[in-house]
């Protein structure tokens, strides 16, 4: 294995970067929400949350065996999906799936916790690279008009990146998620995860309006199960599969997925009393995981402050309120 994969590198400015941003998330989080329910800043307008069963795959590689997929089990899971900035599903957008696994056994890296979360969304890569970029993009594009469209002429590949992740699928249930950043899976290995259908497209065509994921998924669970693959890809160039850089995809062809698990969610109903409530206080953060699948790269350090400051804050205003 060489030695320069799943290898982190530390800017000396991350710490105050990460201040910067949550700074940022708190003052345009207020201004969005000056009164009620704070939503989360992003992913904030859930389509649905779901019951899952996460099952690992019988008759893995033993070099594959390695924290959550030491052995075959079905582990209870709770997913939830959203779309990224929009508060209607009738704009094209970035699709997020959140996964929390629970009852996992091992040392977790977030104290108290047994669950295993993957955050993912439907585009392989992020528009920005690290922290410090993804900061200038987002405040660029919460202040809107020129400034964000003077952000993306000066940065041409953030544009395309965003133009080509902005999509309107039939369903959340139809389109694969990428986990976007790096993982440790194992000592000195580096993995992404990805998540298909195992079926193809639903052939129903919806028309799309404000609710239409929601709907989608209300209905097409009311009929069914659905199945999808969970996929693991390993960092086997650190040249053109970089660590620190969320803004480029790791090539398929280069390191083609490896199947390590299926989901299955069971038919339901998605409008359970309560549910939605329970959709929204569920905190998903990719720092709860084994410590074999520790989080790599600048994005996911920032994330472990970023997500639990963030939580706070929503929750203070739920307490004022």
């Amino acid at each position: 294995m060489p030695a320069d994969l799943a290898r982190e590198t530390i800017s000396p400015d991350e710490q105050s970067v990460t201040a910067e941003f949550i700074a940022f998330l708190k003052s345009a989080s207020a201004a969005r929400y000056p009164s009620g329910q704070m939503r989360r800043f992003n992913q904030g307008r859930a389509s649905g949350c779901v019951e899952a069963e996460f099952t690992v795959a019988a008759g893995l590689a033993d070099d594959l065996k390695v924290g959550l997929f030491q052995q075959p089990r079905t582990f209870s899971a709770w997913i939830r999906f959203a779309n990224a900035t929009s508060s209607s599903d009738r704009d094209k957008d970035v699709r997020g799936m959140s996964i929390k696994v629970r009852g996992v056994q091992g040392e977790t890296l977030t104290r108290g916790v047994d669950e295993q979360d993957f955050i993912l969304n439907s585009h392989p890569v992020m528009m920005a690279p690290g922290p410090r970029e993804f900061l200038e993009l987002m405040r660029s594009v919460e202040a809107g008009g020129f400034r964000q469209a003077r952000y993306f002429l000066t940065h041409p590949r953030a544009a395309r990146i965003a133009f080509a992740s902005r999509q309107q699928p039939s369903s959340h249930l139809d389109i694969a998620y990428w986990s976007t950043t790096p993982y440790l899976f194992g000592e000195g290995r580096a993995v992404k995860y990805i998540v298909r259908p195992v079926s193809h497209a639903h052939p129903r065509r919806p028309s799309p309006t404000d609710t239409y994921l929601h709907d989608e998924l209300r209905l097409r669970l009311s009929m069914e199960d659905v199945a999808l693959d969970f996929f693991v890809q390993f960092q086997t160039d650190a040249r053109t599969m970089p660590i620190e850089d969320a803004s480029v995809e790791w090539s398929e062809r280069e390191s083609p997925y490896v199947r390590v698990a299926e989901i299955r969610i069971p038919r339901q109903s998605i409008d359970v009393p309560g549910r939605e409530q329970t959709c929204e206080r569920t905190s998903f953060n990719p720092w709860h995981c084994l410590a074999a699948h520790r989080p790599l790269g600048a994005m996911n350090r920032a994330r472990r402050t970023i997500y639990d400051a963030m939580q706070q804050f929503r929750e203070s205003r739920v307490v004022r309120t």
